[in-house]
């Protein structure tokens, strides 16, 4: 599972204040336009671009959807954010997916209000159609150069932000056969003894 940083959506205006993304972290999600700045305590102290903040702080906020708190360092890059800037933040739906995320692009668009937002956390496979959608707008991180190229589109509109990957669990006391593929899942010998952690019509 991959994520990526999605610039920004097409309805923000082109001032939108920008930060560089939140440190990697396990999970699959994906950002757009100003990703979180300094996510940890380990990152290098960010500095916003002061002609983006000048034009950021005439809107005066920055407003983030599907972000919550306890994501891949979220709620300290949002605090950073706000104390750096002292730009308000209207947090949409924290707790929302990709699909709601392009939706609010979509039902807002041509909206400056409250309802439209900034900045996304996308699924990769969602980069590409809202780019293709017009959806997004192309924005170049800080960071940019250091992204390798197969992570990022080449215009700017996407960048892969972090990564999580999905691996088996097995408790070799009740199973003997290790499944070793994906598609060994399938077989009888598994049959009742698959089980997924949290509630996998959210995942």
């Amino acid at each position: 599972m991959a994520a990526l940083a999605l610039v920004a959506a097409a309805c923000s205006s082109p001032g939108a204040a920008t930060a560089p993304p939140a440190a990697s972290a396990p999970g699959a999600s994906a950002s757009t336009g100003a990703a979180s700045p300094a996510a940890s305590s380990g990152a290098a102290a960010w500095v916003p671009d002061p002609t983006k903040l000048a034009a950021a702080k005439t809107e005066g906020k920055l407003t983030t959807i599907a972000l919550p708190h306890s994501w891949c360092g979220y709620g300290d890059a949002l605090s950073t954010f706000k104390t750096v800037t002292g730009l308000t933040l209207n947090e949409l739906n924290p707790d929302g997916g990709s699909g709601d995320e392009i939706n609010a692009i979509k039902n807002n668009k041509g909206n400056t209000g409250n309802q439209a937002p900034d900045v996304i956390d996308v699924g990769l496979s969602f980069g590409p159609s809202a780019k293709k959608d017009g959806l997004i707008q192309p924005y170049k991180v800080p960071t940019w150069d250091t992204i390798p190229d197969t992570a990022k589109d080449p215009d700017g509109s996407w960048y892969g932000d972090y990564y999580g990957v999905l691996a088996f669990e097995v408790n070799t006391a009740v199973v003997t056969n290790e499944p070793k593929d994906w598609s060994d899942l399938l077989k009888p010998d598994y049959k009742g003894q698959v089980a997924l952690a949290g509630d996998p019509t959210v995942s």
